[in-house]
């Protein structure tokens, strides 16, 4: 992650996997400003390099104490929504690690973030920044949660 090669990433809350996928008619992604209103088109946390499918699918497992493999089987983990040949890409983010997100207290989301940080996949991040990462992706969960919204990630390959 903290290299130039790292994957551009957004992760955003949407209310519907086409609603997700007008993500990808701006060429910056969910985070673009709307007109008018300045606000972004979608309640979104940018999270560079961190990738939805290897890296959130340990987050998952570590959250919940499942089995990675059970975690990258669900079937909204990293299902591509939009998109497609060389990206940008919308992709969504599983249920059932919204949920872990929401459930988990401060001091767990802390906790798993330490032990995040140290697995192969994500042992580039600094602990603070992981810790940083999973704390902004749990508050995204609680305010999509909130509206019944799920989240998703808008990547694509670096320039």
């Amino acid at each position: 992650m903290g290299d130039g090669a790292a994957i551009v990433t957004d992760y955003f809350a949407a209310p519907s996997d086409d609603a997700a996928a007008l993500a990808l008619d701006v060429p910056s992604g969910p985070s673009t400003l709307a007109r008018g209103s300045g606000e972004p088109l979608f309640d979104t946390v940018a999270l560079p390099g961190v990738e939805p499918f290897v890296m959130l699918g340990t987050l998952h497992e570590l959250l919940s104490g499942r089995p990675y493999g059970e975690c990258t089987a669900e079937g909204r983990h990293g299902q591509v929504v939009g998109g497609d040949g060389e990206g940008p890409w919308v992709v969504s983010l599983s249920d059932g690690l919204v949920e872990a997100l929401v459930r988990s207290s401060p001091t767990r989301l802390a906790d798993v973030a330490a032990r995040w940080a140290r697995t192969p996949e994500v042992r580039q991040v600094v602990p603070l920044v992981a810790s940083t990462a999973v704390l902004a992706l749990a508050e995204l969960a609680h305010r999509a949660t909130d509206v019944r919204h799920s989240l998703y990630c808008w990547t694509r390959l670096p320039d």
